[in-house]
Order: C-alpha cells, then structure tokens, then sequence
C-alpha cells in the first residue's frame, strides 16, 4: 500500500509533537493523576489516615495525633493548617493533609516556615486557619496563651486541637520538664480552667495519644472550677474534667455536628 507525502510528513508532524511533548511533560499520564494529599498518606502511612469511612477502627494505643487531626481535615473540609511547636515534620506535620500547612517552632534545626517562639508569631501574623494544632511549650500558662491567640486566628467553622491533654501518670504532668521520656506537662490545668469558664465553646478530649483536645465555637454546660489543680484531684475527676471521649463517642459526635 503505498502512502503519500502530504500523509507522512502528517505522521512526522505528529510523532515530533509527542515527542516534545513527552520531553516538556505537557503529555496528560490519565493512568499517574497527581495525587492528593490525602491520597498520598493513604497510600504511604494508611495508619495516620482519616478515620471517617474507615471499615474499622485501630486499638486506642495506635491511633496518633495526625489521624485526629486528618479526620478532622476530612470531616470539615479544611483547606489550612496552623502547626504550633511543629518538631520534625516527618512526626506529624508532613503527614496532615491540608493543601496549606504553615509551622511554628524556634528550634531552627527542623525548619519550621517561623523559627519563632508562638509569643512572636502571634503577636506578628494574623492569618487565619482552619486547623490549628498547639502542641509547644508543655506549661499551664504557656498553653493558655497559645490556645487564646489560635482563637483569634481561627476561621468560622474551625477547630484547634490541644496536644497532652490527658496525663496518665503523675511524673508525666511534672514541671519543670525533668528528663521525663514521655512529658506532657501541665496543659490539663488549662483545659480545665476553660472547661470552668469558657460557655462559648465546644470542648472535649479524644482519649488517645496522651489526649488530643478538640475546642470548636459554640456552646457547653460549664463546670465548677475545682479548688486544687492537684493530680490526685485530676486522677479522680479525668472524665468529668476533660469531657473524656473515646474514638467511637468522638467519631459520632463529628458526624452529628454541623
């Protein structure tokens, strides 16, 4: 069969635009779509993913932070994240899945956007997040201030999560930090005192990973204010206190809110 000339050079046309095509990267792979974050954490750490459609959920003692935090994402669509007292990014802050990620810590060797204190990062930025995670500086006062700056900050819709709400030994809650391998602080004081005074919020623990405290905008039946922030007092009380949810009562409780 023969071809004519005007039908080869056609062919030639075509072969070279695919070729420079393929060169530059222009050639749609339909088969390879850039993946989204939350596809990529599916596929590499399935274990931090989003618990919301999940078939079944994990033991207490393996579910992380950063599932909270993507199932939150998940759940309310959030686009931006805010992450005080970041650490290594591969621990928590690599794997959330919000497009926008920002990180706040003054250890410059993890490479936070701000290797700032919270103190200056609030007192310089006002932009405004969906998801904020404070988890810096493990002391009452400390994380009083951050919690009430990431309220500032915190777009209409949004939730804060408060990291090691929930001490489960007295050594652990100790201050000043004396060498404790797994330290939470003192952050429970905080969240107790706003569980006493805050009736414009929304509040309670996730019990997992020394607890993930979640403070949405809305409403709460405040509690006394106890008259000793003692742990023993704490031990007795952690239900009541910090408005304890385990990981089925936390999953319903998303799946009614608005």
């Amino acid at each position: 069969m023969q071809v004519s000339r005007t039908s080869a050079r056609a062919g030639l046309g075509h072969a070279a635009v695919l070729v420079l095509a393929l060169a530059f990267g222009l050639c749609a792979c339909p088969e390879n779509p850039p993946q989204t974050p939350s596809e990529r954490v599916s596929r590499e750490r399935p274990d931090l993913a989003s618990l919301l459609d999940a078939r079944t959920i994990p033991p207490r003692g393996t579910i992380k932070r950063t599932t909270i935090l993507n199932t939150l994402a998940d759940r309310y669509g959030y686009r931006s994240y805010l992450e005080i007292g970041q650490g290594r990014k591969e621990d928590n802050f690599a794997w959330v899945t919000c497009r926008k990620k920002v990180g706040v810590d003054p250890n410059k060797e993890v490479e936070a956007a701000f290797p700032v204190t919270s103190d200056e990062y609030f007192a310089r930025h006002r932009d405004a997040f969906d998801l904020i995670f404070v988890d810096g500086l493990h002391l009452a006062d400390q994380a009083e201030r951050d919690i009430l700056n990431a309220l500032r900050v915190l777009n209409t819709g949004g939730t804060i999560v408060v990291h090691d709400c929930n001490p489960t030994t007295e050594e652990m809650q100790r201050v000043p930090w004396q060498g404790q391998h797994a330290w939470t602080g003192d952050v429970w004081k905080v969240w107790v005192k706003m569980r006493a005074t805050r009736a414009d919020l929304q509040m309670f623990v996730v019990d997992v990973d020394s607890g993930c405290g979640i403070i949405r905008r809305g409403r709460q039946r405040t509690m006394a204010l106890p008259e000793e922030l003692t742990y023993e007092a704490f031990a007795k009380n952690r239900r009541k206190w910090l408005n304890l949810l385990d990981v089925h009562e936390f999953l319903g409780a998303l799946r009614r809110s608005r």
